[in-house]
């Protein structure tokens, strides 16, 4: 038996390497194309070699395998350097002081464990059909997902050193994601084709508001996980003049600074950002749905996440959208709105949610006098207990059915 090389089906090395040595070989011959432009008078000059003086390691690979640009040196040569810092929060950040920080910073004033009236009586009762249904979606989103993905590490607070064997499962974000869109599906089947055709759905929108306060500069920068987006603007939910805000107060941090915990950078953009063209029909905030994640939404001293500040957080959302909304419909430097701009917020962990509404009233937030902005935000509902496999069988325990009515209701809002 002779022994040959082997020759893969997809693997062109030889022939490559046979042309290479074949073109090799041949003899130039004599266009006569010089000649010919010569003769019609067209100059012919020898080519010169450029030689790229320019460093060679301009390009790096990142975490995908892909060719991507080396990122600038991080000093004053960057082209968004500014010597002035900036002051940012993003989606994993916690604001130390919690609530009261938060309502300092954006000049608010919170009505907790409370909803606009207005939002209270257009609750309605579902049928059991409907609840039905939303356990399903509970089931088909919690248990029932084939998508396997490697879960975070188990940690005891009691045996820190110890490692846990890593499980595979159906991650937080995905059953939260899951859970609100199919919610948000049957909230279009439920309210008929008259109102599905004035809302529309973005995921992961981007939003960012910078602005001036007391000197500071600050940029609130967030992605919202779902943004329900509707033809006409909510209506207000109260009244807005200044005998109404001189009655109610925003809490003073004194002697405690408003930007307390927060990041100076020094390289930043400054810039307004909205994810909807300012020509689209149905570009006006409604409902913004935000998810909670543990693993990444912690404290710099590794404290455990407060409630305090998990409805700070929600403040703050809420607080970005409605004035990027007001930005989109009055112009970017708006300070005293025309309107009050209202968003409401379904901020939740997949399991626990809070509902709440933002009545933006002013983005003049120097000082705590005057015009102020509304909060209402409600206590902490479940909308289950147990949803997991126990013993091996699918359980679903302690459903409440008051979390969809209020989801339907903001749907219906207007």
């Amino acid at each position: 038996m002779k022994l040959s090389q082997v020759l893969w089906k997809q693997h062109i090395g030889r022939q490559i390497r046979n042309n290479w040595y074949s073109q090799g070989k041949v003899t130039p011959f004599e266009t006569n194309a010089e000649k010919i432009l010569t003769q019609r008078g067209i100059p012919v000059i020898d080519a010169e070699i450029y030689l790229d003086n320019r460093p060679k390691n301009r390009f790096i690979v990142n975490k995908n395998d892909f060719l991507v640009p080396k990122p600038l040196p991080r000093d004053s040569s960057h082209p968004d350097y500014k010597e002035v810092p900036c002051l940012q929060y993003g989606d994993n950040t916690l604001l130390l002081e919690g609530i009261v920080q938060a309502q300092h910073l954006t000049k608010t004033v919170l009505f907790n464990d409370a909803l606009p009236d207005s939002v209270e009586k257009s609750t309605e009762d579902v049928s059991d059909h409907t609840n039905e249904l939303v356990q399903r979606l509970i089931k088909t989103s919690v248990m029932f997902d084939a998508h396997q993905e490697l879960l975070p590490k188990i940690k005891d607070p009691l045996r820190p050193a110890w490692n846990f064997p890593r499980q595979m499962g159906i991650t937080d974000l995905r059953k939260a994601l899951n859970l609100n869109k199919k919610m948000l599906q049957l909230c279009d089947h439920l309210s008929g084709p008259e109102m599905v055709k004035n809302r529309s759905v973005v995921e992961n929108g981007l939003l960012c508001y910078p602005f001036e306060r007391e000197f500071e500069l600050f940029e609130f920068t967030l992605t919202m996980d779902l943004m329900l987006l509707s033809k006409e603007t909510l209506k207000p939910n109260m009244e807005v003049n200044e005998e109404v805000c001189k009655k109610i107060i925003v809490p003073d941090m004194h002697p405690l600074h408003p930007s307390i915990g927060f990041d100076e950078n020094h390289f930043y953009d400054h810039k307004y950002l909205y994810p909807v063209i300012s020509g689209n029909h149905q570009k006006h905030l409604h409902t913004i749905f935000v998810y909670h994640d543990p693993t990444k939404v912690k404290n710099k001293t590794e404290l455990t996440v407060r409630e305090n500040q998990t409805k700070a957080r929600s403040l703050v959302k809420a607080f970005t959208a409605a004035a990027c909304s007001a930005c989109e419909q009055f112009g970017k430097d708006v300070k005293e709105l025309p309107k009050p701009v209202t968003v409401q917020s379904v901020y939740s962990n997949g399991k626990d949610y809070y509902f709440s509404v933002y009545q933006l009233n002013t983005l003049n937030l120097d000082g705590l006098e005057g015009l102020k902005n509304y909060y209402w935000m409600s206590s902490k509902m479940s909308l289950y207990e147990t949803g997991a496999f126990v013993d091996g069988v699918p359980t679903l325990e302690g459903y409440n059915p008051e979390v969809f009515k209020k989801i339907l209701t903001f749907y219906k809002n207007k």
